[in-house]
């Protein structure tokens, strides 16, 4: 069943020992909609998956549509459900609902619990609404349901970091760099892993830079030399603002930058990025483009469904 169109949020989940909203980690938790049990309308499964998600993200979560693999969703059981005349004609129901945390590549469920829906309105729809209202952030049960979720997930990333980092060297080897630094990028900050994770992504993104700095720079000088013109200048200028600062050819960029001004005398704004002095302003500013690079990589390569068809 593709379900892409109903896909509302993926969370990233704050935790640290028994304290979700004490730290931030930067697990993703997708909140999926309703596909086993009970049908139930469209409007309904959509209103059930955005209260759930604003219900999590009360409780220490940012959500963001992104597919992942790490998922939160539910399954409806009804026990009663009539249509009481009027007037007012009323519907009635009483149902469970199931929610689950779990991992779809496994196939793995790490948390579930359930919740009594009962409610009553003039319409399947506000019956549905006035069952949801105790699924809030405030909710005890879950809090407690988010947080075991959690903690299972922290506890795939606590033992399968290493084989994470080896695919991402492996990859890196093979000038993969920005399939390399999606699954590098994976590995969340409370994980005991962060820090040679990290140590990684600097690596490899300095490679990244480099080659694509040099395939820029190649780029522009063709372009200049097929053009010495205005035309060839606009051409070479759109590869050459694209070069990092730190790219072990941004001199060469510079000086291919510096000969185009001294011929085309147009108002053209050559200006080329400036660097960043600072050491810890350098660190900072490439693991968060480099994270950036790996997660726009990850987000392209991932199905635009997902089938959880497998939960019973």
């Amino acid at each position: 069943m593709k379900i892409l169109k109903h896909i509302l949020a993926s969370a990233i989940i704050s935790l640290t020992g028994g304290n979700i909203a004490s730290a931030q980690c930067d697990i993703h938790l997708m909140v999926a909609p309703v596909t086993q049990g009970e049908e139930i309308p469209d409007e309904v499964n959509d209103m059930l998956m955005s209260r759930l998600a604003t219900a999590i993200t009360a409780t220490g979560v940012t959500a963001n549509p992104d597919l992942d693999r790490f998922f939160v969703t539910g399954k409806i059981s009804h026990l009663y459900k009539d249509v009481v005349a009027g007037p007012p004609m009323n519907h009635v129901m009483h149902s469970t609902l199931t929610l689950y945390i779990g991992d779809n590549i496994s196939r793995k469920i790490y948390a579930t619990t359930n919740y009594e829906l009962r409610g009553a309105g003039t319409s399947e729809t506000r019956a549905f609404v006035n069952a949801f209202r105790q699924l809030n952030g405030k909710n005890n049960q879950l809090q407690q349901f988010v947080e075991q979720g959690s903690k299972k997930i922290l506890d795939y990333y606590n033992k399968e970091y290493p084989v994470l980092i080896k695919k991402a060297q492996q990859a890196s080897s093979l000038r993969n760099y920005d399939e390399a630094l999606s699954i590098v990028a994976t590995i969340p900050d409370c994980c005991a892993g962060y820090d040679e994770a990290n140590e990684l992504i600097l690596s490899i993104y300095n490679k990244y830079i480099n080659y694509e700095g040099q395939m820029l720079l190649s780029q522009a000088k063709a372009a200049w030399a097929a053009s010495p013109d205005e035309y060839g200048a606009k051409k070479a200028f759109a590869f050459l603002v694209q070069i990092d600062p730190d790219a072990s050819c941004y001199g060469e960029a510079t000086s291919l930058h510096n000969e185009i001004k001294k011929i085309v005398k147009e108002n053209w704004d050559f200006e080329m990025k400036e660097k960043y002095n600072n050491e810890v302003d350098i660190e900072k500013r490439k693991i968060e483009a480099a994270r950036a690079v790996g997660v726009a990589y990850g987000n392209g390569q991932k199905e635009t469904t997902t089938n959880i068809m497998w939960l019973k």
